[in-house]
């Protein structure tokens, strides 16, 4: 898997996301639809995101947060 060991900030607009969870999108952190096409066994996590924030979305694949980092991926 394409995992990176440190999230993604992103700027996030109100609005429903599909975010990323096998590591494969190339979109990231947000679903491409990759996790199908290579058959991942994994599935996008959605968000309702209600307000304007900076968010730190999980890019290792361990956070107990999903889809927000909790920083796991610094005892890896």
């Amino acid at each position: 898997m394409a995992y990176q060991n440190s999230p993604t900030i992103v700027s996030e607009t109100p609005g429903t996301k599909h975010y990323c969870t096998c590591g494969e999108s190339a979109n990231k952190p947000y679903c491409d639809g990759s996790h199908s096409r290579l058959n991942t066994g994994k599935s996008p996590k959605m968000y309702e995101v209600t307000d304007s924030r900076r968010v730190a979305i999980c890019d290792c694949g361990h956070t107990g947060k999903s889809p927000f980092c909790d920083g796991t991926h610094s005892t890896l």
